[in-house]
């Protein structure tokens, strides 16, 4: 409170005209931290904070990613920023700038944002090699990745490929108690996770002569991933039972994304015009195996499974044409179509009885169109207006209801204020709808935890109207960084609902749609350079968050926070590159809170005890490498878990309440990383 107080107080007693400078950060700014890609680059700009770009955008419509490649919006949707970035060996970087998203001709940029500068000349490139050791789990040795960048005439390319690798283990006590709090049954928790991806991404951006550029990107990926959960349980009374359970599941992945786009001047109508045509197309197929076994001692081993397949596709065509008007205006028309599709495919057994099945296809299709006008009122003051609307049909193949169809207007108005070289005030107002989560349309089961997801065929997109008030400060040699606030007002937001089965009659839970919701916060990041405080080389970088929600419990009628938002967060690092020398270190810690999982008859309240935190060690030059050894998990990171299970529901009492405290090992990981 006492940084925004300051904020706001510099930035209105300065009312100076001058236009804050380009900011621009050569190599050499970069220099002592020996970055190793564009991301490592992007990661020590004062108060920038990466943001979007992570595949849950609603078509490729509005840019969310807050980079440029060269002034150009990437052509994906499945890679985050951070992906994309990774690829990019850093000494192909000729410079990052950081422009006014709100003066650009892209719709949806607002805020800081970054255009990654980088030349390919001579084949040039970056490496990797981790490894990670744990207290009882195998070594984690085949982490890596390759970046290359080339150019071989009109033709640029950029090529990574990457094998991530995780493990950690988490154990500890549970107990059970019954609805007057006397302990009846004891527990002990054994828990692993493991999981491999190797990932391709392949980029080619071919420059013709007369200045038309055509990008096509390649992205694929394949997934591994196991976790199992061994408990030992001993009855305290002869509530309890006495026995031991096993739960493994296992889901074997595999996703591809091809995206190209093709741009050409073109005049129609204005100055500078210019026609880019963008097509995307993605595939994820998942295969999910789950097996619980429950031996009580001295009864027969119960056993079930359930099998999961399902294969999400994505096809989208896009067209973008762009001009420029008098008074320093930018226009752009967009019209975009997309096709979303799934298909589902699962089966409960119980013991040796015959398959439970349940088969899903959803269907898509959407068509949108936008108008976007960007332009600068005076030297201090940015604007862009968005106005459009999408028309689209929801259809649930397998159940052959008819479909659904919406028109939805959506748009926004965003300005930037430069109040002096130091200070911008942003603003943002916008109508927007959310991208349909195919999976709510899927029944699913717990078997740990004995619970029931009913599959919702009626859901909807939630729709909101958000309102944000920014205010962003730049020292390239002190405190930089931006607080923001914001409020969202959701229609249809999705939560978990009442939902009684056809087939039965059952009344059970699961994803739906609400009336309406508030959601409002404000968050902050920031970074501290400390050499003029008698600490060379040392920086602290911050972020925290506070929200909160409201929404009416479809069940008690009560107000209460939505399922599972983020309450508060923070993560805090500080590092010091020792001056002179090719020593440098690292100390990070991160904590946050959620709200509780509200179902029919049940309720979780997850807690996160001590932040997670990590220790780390740099050597820049040996052997010619960067070495890193990093210490994660030194406070002893706990999750622990409150569940209370209501009988007949919610608003009966209280018959049951299980408690667990989860511990994760302490890691010791080292890192190699070079560029040539």
């Amino acid at each position: 409170m006492v940084w925004v107080t300051s904020l706001s107080a510099s930035a209105q007693s300065n009312n100076t005209t001058e236009v804050r400078p380009p900011e621009i950060y050569n190599p050499d700014y970069f220099e002592r931290f020996n970055p190793n890609t564009a991301r490592d680059m992007v990661a020590r700009l004062p108060g920038f904070t990466l943001q979007g770009g992570e595949g849950t955008e609603r078509g490729f419509g509005q840019a969310s990613l807050n980079i440029l490649i060269n002034g150009r919006r990437p052509s994906s949707k499945s890679s985050d920023a951070s992906e994309i970035l990774r690829r990019i060996p850093a000494v192909t970087v000729t410079r990052i700038e950081i422009v006014d998203g709100a003066s650009l001709d892209i719709p949806g940029l607002s805020g800081q944002v970054a255009n990654i500068i980088a030349t390919s000349g001579t084949l040039e490139g970056s490496w990797r090699y981790s490894a990670r050791f744990e207290e009882g789990t195998e070594p984690q040795l085949y982490e890596g990745a390759l970046n290359l960048s080339g150019k071989k005439g009109q033709l640029e390319y950029v090529l990574g490929l990457s094998v991530e690798q995780f493990t950690f283990t988490e154990n500890g006590p549970e107990q059970y108690f019954n609805g007057n709090g006397t302990l009846i049954e004891n527990r002990i928790e054994d828990g692993a996770y493991q999981n491999q991806e190797p990932e391709l991404g392949l980029n080619l951006t071919y420059n013709r002569l007369n200045g038309d550029v055509a990008n096509l990107n390649l992205a694929g990926s394949l997934q591994n991933t196991n976790s199992g959960l061994n408990e030992f349980f001993e009855a305290v009374t002869p509530q309890g039972l006495s026995g031991e359970s096993r739960s493994n599941t296992g889901e074997d992945e595999y996703k591809y994304e091809i995206g190209g786009d093709y741009s050409t001047d073109l005049s129609l109508f204005g100055a500078d015009g210019r026609l880019k045509l963008i097509g995307l197309h993605n595939l994820d197929n998942s295969d999910i195996s789950n097996v619980f076994e429950f031996q009580v001692f001295g009864a027969p081993l119960q056993t079930q499974r359930f099998l999961r397949d399902d294969v999400t596709t994505e096809y989208i065509a896009r067209g973008e044409y762009t001009w420029k008007t008098g008074g320093r205006r930018d226009w752009t028309a967009s019209l975009e179509g997309a096709f979303n599709k799934l298909d589902s495919e699962t089966a409960l057994f119980i013991n040796d009885g015959n398959a439970i099945p349940d088969d899903v296809q959803v269907e898509e299709k959407r068509v949108q169109a936008n108008v976007t006008q960007s332009w600068a009122l005076n030297e201090k003051i940015n604007l862009q207006t968005s106005l459009g609307a999408e028309y689209s049909e929801i259809h649930v193949v397998s159940e052959a209801p008819p479909a659904r169809t919406f028109f939805r207007p959506k748009g926004f108005i965003s300005a930037s204020y430069t109040a002096s070289p130091r200070y911008t005030w942003r603003a943002k107002v916008e109508r927007s709808v959310g991208q349909l989560n195919f999976n709510t349309f899927i029944s699913t089961v717990n078997l740990v935890e004995n619970l029931e997801n009913e599959g919702n065929d009626n859901i909807v997109p939630e729709q909101k109207w958000r309102a944000e008030l920014a205010l962003e400060r730049k020292d390239n040699k002190n405190l930089s960084g931006t607080v923001r606030g914001y409020v969202d007002f959701v229609d249809d937001p999705v939560d978990r609902v009442i939902i009684t089965r056809a087939v039965d009659g059952a009344v059970l839970d699961g994803p739906g749609n609400l009336d309406s919701a508030l959601v409002y916060g404000a968050s902050a990041n920031l970074t501290w350079l400390l050499d003029d405080y008698g600490l060379d080389g040392m920086r602290l970088e911050g972020f925290g968050s506070v929200s909160e929600s409201e929404i009416d419990d479809p069940l008690t009628g009560e107000d209460r926070a939505i399922n599972s938002t983020i309450l508060w967060q923070y993560s805090l690092e500080l590092r010091q590159d020792i001056p002179n020398s090719p020593f440098a270190w690292e100390a990070a810690i991160e904590q946050g809170r959620q709200s509780p999982v509200f179902r029919l008859s049940d309720s979780f309240d997850t807690r996160f005890i001590r932040p997670e935190s990590r220790l780390s060690f740099i050597h820049k030059d040996l052997f010619g490498m960067q070495w890193t050894l990093d210490l994660t998990n030194i406070f002893d990171f706990k999750t622990q878990q409150e569940r209370l299970i209501f009988f007949p529901n919610r608003n009966g009492d209280v018959v049951q309440s299980r408690f667990f405290s989860r511990q994760r090992g302490q890691r010791v990981s080292i890192s190699v990383t070079d560029t040539f």
